[in-house]
């Protein structure tokens, strides 16, 4: 069961549709601590608004960005989906470095290169990971070829064990 959301947005802009998976939990933990993870709150919301301004460069105009949050085991999953170009293979790890960027000259808009590079370093401060892959639909008939559909960018972060309290003092 998923609870969804949709942001309101211009017409051409694209659409961010959220969903968050209905966590199956251990007995005795309560849904409310299902999503906790120790960390910076405003650190791990900079790394949501880094992702979600990338796929917003990439994506068409009228395009959807998918957004998915679960619970899978320890784990947390935060999923971003665009439905740009996807990112060429040779550059799934360097997106990752600082300053690396592979667009076009003059399109899709304004990029230092760093917000991936601040969001990895921030996920691995976490104990996390995050990584980009990309989307492929069908291939067509005869063709031996998927078509890329988007980009795929993935971060998986510890969740709190049950029953953790803060220290005394905090």
């Amino acid at each position: 069961q998923l609870a969804a959301a949709r942001q309101a947005r211009p017409p051409d802009e694209a659409e961010i549709a959220l969903s968050i998976a209905k966590p199956m939990l251990p007995k005795g933990q309560r849904a409310a601590d299902a999503f906790l993870v120790m960390g910076h709150d405003s650190r791990l919301g900079q790394v949501l608004t880094n992702l979600l301004d990338n796929a917003r460069s990439f994506a068409p105009r009228g395009g959807v960005i998918a957004v998915r949050v679960a619970r899978q085991g320890p784990e947390i999953v935060l999923v971003v989906e665009d439905e740009g170009p996807g990112v060429p293979e040779h550059a799934l790890e360097r997106i990752f470095e600082r300053f690396y960027t592979d667009r076009p000259e003059g399109s899709f808009g304004k990029n230092s290169g760093l917000g991936l590079s601040i969001s990895k370093q921030i996920i691995d401060a976490h104990k996390g990971r995050i990584w980009a892959e990309n989307r492929y639909g069908r291939a067509a008939a005869g063709a031996s070829e998927r078509p890329i559909l988007g980009a795929r960018f993935i971060v998986r972060l510890p969740v709190l064990p049950a029953g953790w309290t803060p220290p005394a003092g905090t």
